[in-house]
């Protein structure tokens, strides 16, 4: 009965987040590494280690490098972007250990994919890149990070699934969920929207991404190819509400 008292945002709480990270940028130099490359590090804090080294390969440091000729500007903005994706993945992984963070239901869950669709398109959409860049990120994500998941029934009959029915199997989601989240750059989403998700939550939401991971991708290539047509693929999610529906 209480499950909408939850789900309404603490506004209190987003502001004290953006703090934390504005002070994070405070403690973490940008500076020039012995080949002229731009550098920058941040410490991961013990209780995280164990999980964060799980998902992202690193255990007490995370490191930031940029080529040397990045403007001032542009590597100081790339800081900021790269810390709140720190600062959200260590939030996220502290309030899954501890069984809290922001609580979605499972239609705010696809809401909010939508909030993060619109804004991976709109990240890339004004310089997207060439064409074979989307081609080879949609092929990465089929063959490299779901196909691998694939059950021994599906290797047994390929063609009993021919829509990979599979994928959407709570094993194969949650093996992918960690690749997923890293391409689709929910940590930094998360980040600009204020939120550190609970466990159910962010399983709820990072599946939801993954959904239209690939439609992003291709909204994304047709834009590399000169394609700036209205994409209606917004319209088709449900509007995000702050309260949940019972």
């Amino acid at each position: 009965m209480y499950q909408h008292l939850l789900d309404r945002p603490d506004v209190f709480a987003r502001a004290k987040y953006k703090r934390r990270i504005q002070m994070a940028l405070r403690m973490v130099a940008l500076s020039r590494a012995k080949d002229g490359n731009w550098f920058a590090r941040k410490g991961i804090p013990e209780d995280v280690r164990d999980p964060y080294a799980r998902l992202y390969g690193v255990r007490r440091e995370a490191h930031l490098r940029l080529p040397r000729d990045t403007p001032h500007h542009e590597a100081k903005t790339q800081l900021a972007e790269w810390m709140a994706e720190i600062e959200t993945r260590i939030a996220t992984l502290r309030a899954q250990s501890n069984g809290e963070g922001h609580p979605l239901t499972k239609l705010n869950a696809i809401a909010l994919s939508g909030r993060w669709y619109s804004w991976f398109v709109k990240q890339h959409e004004g310089d997207p890149g060439k064409p074979k860049y989307w081609r080879e990120f949609s092929d990465h994500v089929v063959w490299n990070v779901i196909r691998p998941e694939a059950p021994d029934d599906y290797e047994d009959d390929p063609k009993a699934d021919s829509q990979w029915d599979w994928a959407r199997e709570p094993d194969v989601r949650e093996a992918v969920r960690p690749q997923i989240a890293e391409l689709a750059r929910v940590a930094t989403f998360l980040a600009s929207e204020g939120k550190a998700l609970n466990p159910t939550a962010y399983a709820l939401f990072v599946d939801a991404v993954s959904d239209n991971l690939l439609v992003a991708a291709s909204t994304l290539e047709k834009r590399a190819n000169g394609d700036y047509s209205r994409d209606e693929t917004p319209d088709a999610f449900p509007p995000f509400t702050d309260r949940a529906r019972h």
